[in-house]
């Protein structure tokens, strides 16, 4: 992906790591200088619109998702630059991830936390369908050009919406387009 294209995909890349810092502020805006900073002075202590910011940061990392999408395919760009972006993001993502599970798991313990733990599922979904969107790319234009056929990756991209199978997908399909690539040139 060319220097000029990925601007599309940096704000899906850093979205799990938006809502650990909004988790972060949220539980330690009364304990911790900075986070009370960011609490006071930007969102005027008020949740609501901590809550909004981050929403809109889904929802633009969201279009851009799909702009990127809707270009690639009509523009065919190239299969094997679109997948390795992918692969890369969803690697990116992997510690945000893990952090997000733990604290889902540490939340689902007392009611009063459970809250957080419908937000996570929610925005961890538009995450797994916003770094889809760039595999499925690959996928359509891979086809396009004829590396693979469709019935070979229809597997796949029923696997871009599933957890933990949304990254090995990518990468199984990423190292085979390559393979691919490497025996046509």
């Amino acid at each position: 992906m060319n220097k000029k294209r990925i601007w599309f995909i940096i704000p899906t890349t850093i979205l799990p790591y938006l809502t650990l810092l909004a988790v972060a502020t949220t539980l330690l805006s009364t304990t911790h200088p900075v986070f009370e900073f960011i609490m006071d002075s930007v969102f005027g202590s008020n949740g609501i619109y901590l809550i909004a910011t981050l929403l809109l940061c889904y929802m633009f990392a969201a279009g851009l998702s799909i702009i990127c999408f809707v270009l690639s395919i009509r523009r065919g760009w190239d299969s094997l630059s679109l997948a390795k972006s992918a692969v890369i993001i969803k690697l990116i993502q992997v510690p945000a991830y893990i952090i997000i599970f733990i604290l889902g798991v540490l939340f689902s313990i007392t009611i009063f936390t459970l809250p957080f733990v419908m937000a996570f599922i929610f925005l961890n979904c538009l995450t797994l369908i916003s770094t889809g969107l760039l595999t499925t790319a690959a996928v359509i234009n891979a086809v396009r050009q004829g590396v693979f056929k469709s019935e070979e990756v229809i597997l796949l991209m029923l696997l871009q919406i599933v957890f933990c199978a949304d990254v090995v997908a990518s990468i199984v399909f990423y190292l085979r387009l390559r393979k691919r690539f490497c025996l046509v040139q």
